[in-house]
């Protein structure tokens, strides 16, 4: 995933300070951006550079209130972009003002979760997407603690397991798109040499969670997105085959369930969705096959799809 330019193509172990969050943002509606929308739309048309005076960290905390926009434009166009300038492309945010940012699209990202067919969608979504780029930050110039780094994982597994609003692409009002958003930041998260294996496991069981129960084969390319998760986690020199491999003898069972009896369309939905995935997961790791990890869960990958053909 392109980190500049417009959005084209991310029960926890932290579970009281999930609490603590969810409580902070339904208690407190984001303020309006203190700069009127003809400012935003001009520093876009200077792509985002800053002129003498003008304080980065400030203005980044200004367009996190801006990715609930329900105007594409605004929302993926300047906020988001704005966001991945300033943080990733031109670094211009010191490690207390990433870790102030954090907080902010932390709390945004679990605003509403549970609901579905609504506009508060949006600043969950590209909340997610945001910090996905703080991730991918951390990668090149690392900032995050070994527990803040920890509660963007419980974020990160929270929302791809517990997200309700599964819409692709919204006519009128651009990408939806929270799971690609929470598989783009887990994404990040598993090439980090701060991983452990506990969270190594839950970051396949997420995806596997999230394809098993979506009730819907994807269309808007998250199968593809969660399979570039998946192989962050393969290709790691630690990657623990046994979280592929317990996943995979589950697929089996579900496979037989789906055949061997009366036909029920939710359980073909819910292994197609994940075959569909894997197929993914299998083009990621044969592109990279000399990856360290990798070698082992391809052999895997082989196996269950000679046995589920």
């Amino acid at each position: 995933m392109a980190l500049t330019g417009t959005y084209r193509a991310a029960a926890a172990r932290g579970g009281c300070w999930l609490l603590l969050l969810l409580l902070v943002a339904s208690s407190a509606a984001p303020a309006a951006p203190a700069h009127p929308e003809a400012f935003w739309r001009a520093l876009k048309q200077q792509q985002f550079k800053l002129a003498a005076g003008q304080s980065a960290a400030q203005l980044a905390s200004e367009a996190t209130q801006l990715l609930g926009s329900t105007d594409p434009e605004i929302r993926d166009g300047i906020a988001y972009e704005a966001l991945s300038t300033w943080v990733y492309g031109e670094q211009l945010l010191t490690a207390p003002q990433l870790e102030q940012l954090r907080e902010q699209l932390a709390r945004n990202a679990l605003q509403g979760l549970g609901s579905a067919g609504d506009d508060s969608l949006f600043l969950r979504s590209f909340s997610i997407l945001a910090l996905s780029v703080l991730a991918a930050e951390d990668l090149q110039k690392p900032f995050l603690s070994e527990e803040h780094y920890a509660q963007l994982v419980d974020v990160g597994v929270q929302s791809l397991t517990q997200e309700r609003d599964l819409r692709g692409y919204v006519p009128g009002k651009g990408w939806g798109h929270a799971t690609a958003h929470a598989a783009d930041l887990l994404k990040f998260l598993a090439r980090n040499p701060k991983l452990q294996p506990k969270q190594q496991q839950r970051v396949v069981e997420a995806v596997a969670t999230r394809l098993r129960t979506a009730g819907v084969v994807f269309v808007w390319g998250e199968d593809a997105r969660l399979a570039a998760t998946l192989a962050s986690v393969a290709r790691r020199a630690d990657a623990e085959p046994g979280n592929f491999s317990r996943w995979f003898e589950e697929l089996r069972a579900a496979h037989h369930r789906v055949w061997d009896g009366e036909f029920a369309p939710a359980l073909y939905v819910a292994e197609r969705a994940q075959l569909n995935a894997l197929a993914q997961l299998s083009l990621n790791l044969d592109a990279d096959a000399a990856a360290p990890g990798s070698p082992a869960i391809r052999e895997l990958l082989r196996s269950v799809s000679r046995d589920l053909r």
